[in-house]
Formats: structure tokens, sequence, C-alpha cells
């Protein structure tokens, strides 16, 4: 009897306290259904309608807005200049980003003082960031064409035609966000067990081969988790391309994104525009499940 009662004690505690919890959990599930689920509802409602902001009201439209959609040049041509973009900017970054965290990783003379400078992108708030790199981009008075000349070399229109205007975007990209992936890798190297290096040094490898055949296995991790984020990021980056170009010259900047942006708030087609930005969901969401698979991040291993 007193088993038994002690039993039905415990299990009206853990009643009660699963409860509370629930309790004390309404406001934030509250706040994430109202600034994520709720959005993500009604974009999705609009892309099966005509809503055109000025021609209410909107009417139901079935897939007419992804067929279109699919079948116009100008989304593929947005695409292509995503995946542009995105390839080009994240490979430079995680190139740059690994290269410095294994300089940086040994204790010298002067690696915590590098250390802060290589962060403080990070610290910088991006619109500010982006308005002092359109002044350094300024064909007459920007810094950069100054050096240029000061070497003796030809002057730039940095965002006046299609090739720099894209290069501008991901050297501002890649100064922003390159210490993002110095981070996660750092904090790989830190991470890394000692005992194979110790092994290598003994068998006599060079430190090209450790690095190959040691270091770079190791980190395959962390370098997954800084590749998949910051490849999602650069996808649906807005606001440097937003201040910078604004999708020119022409549309050789124009993202998805950016496409999005025209046709939902320039040209106030909100269905259209929706579509878009679903269409992106879905992308991104196939992209980052084929690389999970693949790289299998989300795989426990078998004790």
């Amino acid at each position: 009897m007193t088993i038994s009662t002690a039993r039905g004690n415990a299990t009206s505690w853990a009643r009660e306290r699963g409860h509370f919890i629930l309790i004390m959990l309404i406001p934030a599930i509250v706040l994430l259904a109202g600034l994520i689920l709720l959005p993500f509802l009604v974009g999705f409602g609009l892309s099966f309608t005509d809503y055109i902001l000025s021609m209410p009201p909107a009417r139901f439209a079935g897939f007419d807005n992804y067929l279109t959609l699919l079948a116009s040049s100008e989304f593929w041509a947005s695409l292509r200049v995503t995946l542009i973009f995105t390839i080009c900017s994240v490979a430079l970054q995680t190139a740059l980003g690994l290269g410095l965290a294994v300089l940086l990783h040994e204790e010298t003379r002067g690696a915590h003082f590098l250390r802060a400078i290589y962060l403080l992108p990070m610290a910088v708030t991006p619109i500010a960031a982006v308005f002092t790199f359109r002044m350094m981009f300024n064909p007459s008075l920007g810094v950069f064409n100054y050096m240029l000349t000061s070497m003796g070399l030809p002057a730039q229109d940095w965002l006046g035609t299609a090739n720099m205007a894209m290069f501008s975007l991901i050297l501002l990209d890649t100064w922003q966000h390159t210490p993002f992936i110095l981070l996660i890798i750092a904090g790989g190297l830190a991470s890394l067990p000692q005992d194979p290096y110790e092994a290598a040094k003994i068998d006599g490898a060079t430190q090209w081969q450790t690095f190959r055949m040691i270091t770079l296995p190791l980190l395959k991790p962390f370098l997954a988790i800084a590749l998949l984020f910051r490849s999602i990021d650069a996808f649906k980056t807005f606001d440097i391309i937003y201040v910078l170009t604004a999708g020119g010259p022409g549309t050789s900047t124009t993202t998805l994104n950016m496409l999005a942006y025209k046709q939902a708030i320039e040209f106030v087609s909100l269905g259209y525009g929706a579509t878009i930005a679903i269409v992106m969901l879905i992308i991104i969401t196939i992209v980052t499940q084929v690389f999970l698979r693949r790289s299998r991040l989300l795989t426990v291993a078998e004790a």
C-alpha cells in the first residue's frame, strides 16, 4: 500500500511538473508562432493567389504562380546569379577562414592580437559596413581606386559593370563573414585530440602531410557546419545587394531575394513575390537535407 501510494505521488508530481513546464513555455511558443509560423502561413497562402496590392481583392489562382515562375527566364537568370554569388562567396570564405584558423592556432607572438583583429568585422553593424564599403567603392573618391592608381593600375568602376559589381559583392560578403568560419574552425582545432599528431611527429610526417591526413579529416564536421550555415545565409543575402547595386547594373546582381522584393514591393504583386520566397525555401530545404545526408552530421555513431 505504501509503495502504491509513493508511485501515485511520483506520477502526480511528474504530471504537475510537466504542466508547469508547458505553462512556462506558452509565451515563447506563442512568440515563435507569431514571428515564424504565422508569416510563413500567410506567405504560403498568398502564393496561391493573384493578389496585387493595387487591385484587390485576392483571387485563388492555384499553381498558376508556380508554373509562371518556373517558365520565366527571369527566375532562372536570378537563380544562376544567386548560385554564383553563393558558391564563390562561401568557397572564398571557407578557404580564408581555414587558412587563418590554422595559422592562428599556433601560440606565436601576436596571435591573440591578430585573432581580435580578424574577428572585428563580426562586431561591425552590417548596414554600417555596407555604407562604408559603398563609399570605398566610389569610382571618383573611393579608397580602392586611390590604392589602385597609387600603384599605377587603372581605376575600376566597382559597381558600374556586371562583373565588377558581382566581384564587389563577393568581396564585401567575404570581409564580413570570413570571421564566422574562422571562429567555428578555430573552435574545432582547439578540440582535436593530440594523440594522432604525436604519432605523426614520431613517424616523421611533414606539416603538409599532417594537415592533409590528420587535421582536415578531423575538421570535417566543423567545416560541414560552417559550409551549411554560410551557404544558407549567402543564398538569401539581401541587405548588401540592395544597398550597393539594387540588383544592377541591369539584372546582373538580381538574386532570387532581390527578385522577390521587386515583385512584392516595387510591383506590389504580393502573390507572385510570395511564390518566389516559397520556392527559395523549398530549394534551401532540399539542399540542406541532401547535404545533411551526405555529410552525416546528424548521424549518431553507434557505441
